[in-house]
Formats: structure tokens, C-alpha cells, sequence
């Protein structure tokens, strides 16, 4: 299952995003299977927000919300009306990320 980027589009499958993404930053290998087993919130703490940003993902209420990704170029803006819906998304369906993922999919989001 794929969601977009709200920037330029890419697909990113979801698996990679909530399993795999992670061990393209810094953190150790230790640091980064542990994340993999927090809630929802936990995922986007500060701290791990900068560790994705460093690599070039910028996510919205949820690392199946992508508003940047490695493929953006550098200049390039979130489409505004994109941004709003997947927030909506977000917002209704909270830390059921199977909906998130469907629910984008099945929208092209």
C-alpha cells in the first residue's frame, strides 16, 4: 500500500515508511528497532522529526502523513489542499494508521 508525498507526489509505501524510513537517519541500529515499537505519538517526537528532516522527510500528524520527502526538490511547496485533507484524515482517524493508509490510498494522498 502506497501514500504520496504532499510535495511532489512520490509514493512511498507504507511498510517502509513505518518499519524502514527510520534506519536511513543516524540513530543506531539499537535507537532505531526501538522506535519502530512506539505508539503513534512517540514516532514523532522532536527528536525523531530532526533525525527524518536531516534525511529529507518532513511529516504532518502521522509518518504516513509525508509533506517533504527525499524526492522533493529543494524549493518546492506542500499543495495547500492536499496538506489540509490528509490532516483530516489524521485528525479523524487518530492512531488507526491501517485506515490512515487506506483511506490515502484509496485518494491517491
Amino acid at each position: 500500500m502506497d501514500v504520496h508525498c504532499t510535495t511532489c507526489g512520490e509514493p512511498w509505501d507504507v511498510y517502509h515508511l513505518r518499519h524502514d524510513a527510520i534506519y536511513e537517519t543516524d540513530l543506531s541500529h539499537a535507537e532505531a528497532k526501538a522506535w519502530t515499537g512506539l505508539s503513534p505519538q512517540l514516532k514523532l517526537l522532536d527528536r525523531y522529526r530532526e533525525k527524518f528532516k536531516a534525511v529529507g522527510y518532513e511529516f504532518g500528524g502521522s509518518v504516513l502523513n509525508v509533506m517533504r520527502c527525499p524526492g522533493c526538490s529543494k524549493d518546492a511547496k506542500p499543495d495547500s489542499d492536499k496538506a489540509a485533507f490528509k490532516a483530516g484524515i489524521v485528525e479523524l482517524l487518530g492512531d488507526d494508521e491501517d485506515g490512515i493508509a487506506a483511506t490515502m490510498e484509496d485518494f491517491r494522498l
